[in-house]
C-alpha cells in the first residue's frame, strides 16, 4: 500500500500541561482512519501539527515519503484540509466561494470548481448565496474547497459536528465516495463515534494527549463489539491501571 502519512513520536506540550504525547500512526491510499477522543484530548493539535500549523517539541511527520518541513510547499499542495470549523463567505455564492478559494492555486482550471461542486452534491445550488445555507451545505462548501488541488490526503476536524441527521448522512457518503473511488486517505477526528463507526476502516483512540489505542475497525466488528463499547471499553481499563499506580 502506498504510503501517504506517517507520524513517528510527535510530541507537543503547552504552557497548561496539556498536549500531546509520543502520538504514533500511519495512513495508505484509501484509507479512513478516525481520530477519536474526548473535548481537549489534543486532536485538533495534532491535526495542526500534521498540516504545519503547529511545530512540535519533538517527532516527525512524513507526508508521501517526504519530511514535511524540508518540501512543506510541495507536500501540502496534495492535501486538503478542513480544521476547526467551515469558513465560506455568506455574502458570495458557493461558486463564487470557491472561485475565490482557487486562486491559492494558479494552475488550476475552472472547470475543477464545476466538478468539486459535483462531487459534493452543491451543484443545484451553486448560484445561491452561502449565507442561506444550512450548515450541513456549509461543510460540503468547505469540503469541495479542500478538494480544488485534487489532494490524495483529506484532514478533517469534527466534519459532523452539529449537523442534523440528512446532514451527517451526506458528509459520510461524501466521503466514502472519494476514499473508494478515488484513493483519498481521509484523516478524521470526531468525539461522535457512533456516527463514525459507519465510515472509518481504521481508527485510534486519543486520550489526554495519548494515542493509547489503534486498530482496524473490520477486526473490532468481527468480534462484536461497537466501536462505542470497545472504546468505553479501552477508557475503563487505563482508568482502572491508574488507580493502581
Amino acid at each position: 500500500m502506498e504510503g501517504i502519512l506517517e507520524v513517528q513520536d510527535v510530541s507537543k506540550r503547552f504552557n497548561n500541561g496539556r498536549g500531546i504525547h509520543n502520538v504514533g500512526f500511519g495512513l495508505s491510499k484509501g484509507d479512513v482512519f478516525g481520530l477519536f477522543g474526548p473535548n481537549g484530548a489534543g486532536k485538533t493539535t495534532l491535526l495542526k501539527i500534521i498540516t504545519g500549523l503547529t511545530r512540535p517539541d519533538r517527532g516527525t511527520v512524513r507526508l508521501f515519503g517526504q519530511p514535511a518541513p524540508q518540501r512543506f510547499e510541495q507536500v501540502m499542495a496534495r492535501v486538503g484540509c478542513v480544521i476547526e470549523s467551515a469558513d465560506v463567505y455568506d455574502y458570495l455564492s458557493a461558486y463564487e466561494n470557491l472561485k475565490l478559494a482557487s486562486r491559492f492555486y494558479p494552475d488550476l482550471p475552472r472547470s475543477r470548481i464545476d466538478q468539486v461542486l459535483e462531487e459534493v452534491g452543491l451543484t443545484p445550488y451553486k448560484r445561491e448565496k452561502a449565507g442561506g445555507f444550512s450548515l450541513g451545505m456549509k461543510q460540503r462548501l468547505a469540503l469541495a474547497a479542500a478538494l480544488l488541488p485534487n489532494p490524495q490526503l483529506m484532514i478533517l476536524d469534527e466534519p459532523t459536528n452539529g449537523l442534523d441527521i440528512e446532514g451527517m448522512v451526506d458528509i459520510r457518503q461524501t466521503i466514502s465516495r472519494l476514499a473508494g473511488e478515488q484513493g483519498i486517505a481521509f484523516l478524521i477526528s470526531s468525539h461522535m463515534i457512533g456516527d463514525m463507526e459507519k465510515l472509518v476502516n481504521r481508527f485510534g483512540i486519543l486520550r489526554q494527549g495519548a494515542l493509547i489505542r489503534q486498530d482496524r475497525l473490520q477486526g473490532l466488528l468481527s468480534d462484536g463489539l461497537t466501536l462505542e463499547q470497545y472504546y468505553l471499553e479501552q477508557i475503563q481499563t487505563i482508568k482502572e491501571a491508574n488507580a493502581y499506580v
